[in-house]
């Protein structure tokens, strides 16, 4: 039996690239067998109960609570803010940036595919010594088509945990948004009540300018008929210039608070149309939870969470840097010194190499490296405790401050109802001629200081409750961002647990 000579080389050929075929498969069997290590926050000492319980409590994190207040203008601001804030708008572009970084990232774990073409010629010169009739043709010409093939092999885990961090990083991202979104709804929400609240103001100073201009019409009548002195005709119309006084005050906090609030919308300076006041707005129940729903709840906590997973991942990369990188890469085409024969089989070429690259002297570049990112974790643990810890501050500030704020609303409406007596007793005494008229002005400055006093505790306790919903966080978060805000990507969920355990 005879062989030809090309069919022993062909046969070769094929053993030689089964042979490579076999240790491509148990490279990449290799490679699927990398593990990377599964993060889990930091433990956060977290107390059973708040200091503070309240048994009527409701289930309304997961609520729009905003409409609870039955207020229609204040919905409606809400919803304008998170389609036009530009904070929100800042942070929705952030989160673009960084998917598009988590993309990019991605496509490392898988082979890199690319293509390309030549084609060029080249004449010799007779006149150069080296260049004689029997080296061949004078011109050349070289005519080549391919693909390109790489692919790092992830061995020790690397590309999978700098996948990691990068899906980390966004989703780091995007509950940074939610928590523009949990900032921006509270914030609404606390900015209108305070403008209703100027309101309030302003209504009483007004009711009180108009008591004192009706003193000053009457003290001017009894000063002509001789019943008066001069010095307590002076007392009135001090009294009513000092009211006065007040007006232009509050107009402009109430034109500066409007100006604060157009900024939220992310409009311009201009008025707030408001058909509502104070009173008529209907308090708001408590949301229920205990201190370890926070984990779960609020976005800033989860974006810390994230944030740490990301350090973490990264740390694990640059332990990694002492191991090798092992890569694949390939060609595929065809090449031809006429471009008729271009693709013809005899002019078919492939080339496929394996490669191992590792440092041996880095002059302490890696150690440096695994320092900075073993510190930055240890940063971002210590952030992710404080930013635990504050919120159970803020939440814990919250109910103690409802609870004394509601004690405090109950005894200056007691004290209100006190002083208007004290003001009727007073001007009696005086009519009847048994004070004078000083008597009478201390009571009305005594009226309108705690009716005053009254209007911002009133003010306080809205807010507050506003802020415990906001400190507690919840579905209310979410439930905003879908019915008002602009839809964003989906991201998929991790492999890796980068968030918080509910349990």
């Amino acid at each position: 039996m005879i062989v030809s000579k090309r069919k022993i080389q062909y046969t070769a050929s094929l053993r030689k690239v089964s042979q490579k075929a076999t240790l491509v498969a148990c490279l990449l069997g290799l490679a699927g067998c990398s593990t990377v290590e599964i993060f889990s926050p930091p433990e956060v000492e977290i107390k059973q109960n708040w200091r503070v319980d309240y048994e009527s409590s409701a289930e309304l994190a997961n609520a729009a609570w905003w409409e609870s207040f039955n207020d229609p203008v204040l919905n409606s601001l809400i919803e304008t803010a998170l389609q036009n804030n530009n904070d929100l708008m800042l942070a929705a572009a952030r989160i673009d940036e960084v998917a598009g970084r988590y993309k990019s990232q991605r496509s490392n774990l898988y082979p890199q595919i690319g293509y390309g073409a030549n084609a060029g010629g080249s004449q010799r010169s007779y006149e150069q010594p080296l260049s004689f009739p029997n080296l061949g043709e004078r011109t050349n010409e070289d005519y080549s088509v391919g693909l390109n093939i790489g692919w790092e092999l992830d061995l020790w885990g690397r590309l999978a945990q700098a996948n990691d961090a990068a899906r980390a990083d966004l989703m780091a991202a995007e509950e940074n948004r939610q928590a523009v979104i949990m900032s921006l709804v509270s914030a609404v929400a606390v900015e209108y009540i305070e403008l209703l609240n100027l309101d309030k103001k302003l209504h009483i100073a007004v009711l009180t300018l108009e008591d004192r201009k009706e003193s000053v019409d009457l003290f001017e009548k009894k000063f002509k008929g001789g019943q008066i002195s001069e010095l307590e005709l002076a007392q009135v119309r001090s009294a009513y210039q000092q009211a006065a006084s007040q007006i232009p005050v509050i107009e402009l906090d109430v034109l500066l608070q409007e100006n604060r609030l157009s900024l939220l919308l992310g409009k311009n300076p201009g008025p707030i149309e408001r058909t509502a006041n104070i009173e008529s707005l209907t308090m708001l129940e408590l949301p229920s939870g205990l201190p370890a729903d926070l984990l779960v709840r609020r976005p800033d906590i989860r974006q810390a969470v994230q944030k740490l997973a990301s350090a973490n991942a990264r740390v694990n990369i640059a332990e990694t840097q002492y191991l090798p990188s092992i890569s694949l890469t390939g060609l595929l085409g065809y090449a031809s010194d006429n471009i008729s024969n271009l693709f013809n089989g005899s002019a078919g070429l492939w080339e496929a190499a394996l490669g191992a690259a590792g440092p041996i002297f880095t002059g302490g570049k890696i150690e440096g490296n695994e320092q900075q990112a073993e510190a930055v974790r240890q940063q971002l643990v210590f952030e992710y405790k404080n930013t635990v810890q504050r919120a159970l501050k803020e939440v814990d500030d919250g109910l103690v401050t409802l609870e004394k704020l509601r004690v405090l609303q109950k005894i200056q409406a007691r004290h209100v109802t006190v002083l208007e007596d004290y003001v009727e007793y007073a001007m009696s005494r005086h009519d009847a001629g048994y004070s004078r008229y000083m008597e009478v002005l201390d009571a009305q400055r005594n009226l309108y200081a705690t009716q005053i006093n009254l209007a911002a505790t009133e003010k306080s306790i809205f807010t507050t409750l506003v802020n415990i919903y906001k400190a507690m966080g919840g579905g209310w978060v979410q439930l905003a961002d879908e019915k008002y805000a602009k839809p964003l990507i989906q991201v998929e969920p991790a492999e890796s647990s980068t968030a918080v355990d509910e349990s």
